[in-house]
């Protein structure tokens, strides 16, 4: 599953018009140094910096689990990311009306600290937590803002390619783990991760929103598509009896994450 995955890689790539050397592959191994090399430095910092690591280690986090290009983080708004019931994940680009009636892309991750050595879900709740101290808000706007050099949101500026190759480039240089990496890393290693761990090509496909609609229709009506089989709806609080639009709309608005 693994080849064929490579497989499609390349073809979108050929497609898009990149060569293959252009978007190395974040493995896990990697990714695994990544995020505890920047815990312990952003442990270590105080004031802006801190709080500037920990909004790159959040965003490289969603999207290796997403399986997202980095750019893709700068484009989560912040309302519409949801919390699964018993804080058991986070589920973003969810509003009711476009999600429920349009079948828009929503997609999430379910929290996975016992049984991982990182959790994206928890990394992203440590950058918004600290952020918080630091006067940001996030009832309005994106999860990941640009900031300026005094912490607070710079709302003409949206993180660019370069600014975000360059600051991932740093940062695997600091613990001696670059090797190439851009942005478009991360969407190649979370789909390998996501395929060895025994997700099916289907719901890989569907989380990293692959053109291809054949197999990703099937997973694309409503929120329980979002949790693995044996999620019990009804004891997270959840009315299965009442799944339309407007009132499971209703149940949603009390899952907001973070205003």
């Amino acid at each position: 599953m693994v080849n064929e995955y490579i497989a499609f890689k390349h073809r979108e790539q050929g497609e898009a018009g990149f060569s293959s050397k252009s978007a190395r592959t974040m493995y896990r191994f990697k990714m695994d140094l990544l995020m505890e090399n920047m815990r312990l430095t952003i442990k270590g910092k105080r004031g802006i910096m801190k709080l500037r690591l920990a909004e790159r280690r959040a965003m490289y986090a969603y999207c290796f689990t997403a399986i997202k290009r980095l750019a893709g983080a700068g484009h989560v708004v912040s309302p519409n990311t949801y919390r699964m019931p018993n804080n058991d994940g986070l589920v973003f680009n969810c509003t009711w009306d476009k999600t429920l009636r349009m079948n828009s892309h929503c997609f999430g991750f379910r929290c996975v600290k016992k049984n991982e050595p990182w959790c994206a879900h928890c990394i992203i709740d440590d950058w918004v937590f600290l952020a918080k101290i630091h006067g940001l808000k996030f009832d309005r706007g994106l999860l990941f803002p640009r900031l300026n050099s005094n912490g607070t949101i710079n709302l003409e500026k949206r993180w660019t390619s370069k600014a975000l190759t360059d600051s991932l480039k740093r940062d695997l240089q600091r613990y001696h783990l670059y090797q190439g990496e851009t942005p478009h890393s991360f969407r190649h290693g979370g789909t390998v991760d996501s395929l060895r761990k025994g997700k099916s090509l289907e719901k890989t496909m569907y989380l990293a929103y692959m053109k291809n609609k054949s197999t990703a229709a099937i997973y694309s009506k409503g929120l329980r598509v979002l949790c693995t089989a044996g999620f019990n709806w009804e004891d997270a609080g959840v009315d299965v009896q009442h799944t339309e639009p407007e009132q499971l709309s209703l149940q949603m608005q009390s899952w907001k994450a973070f205003c």
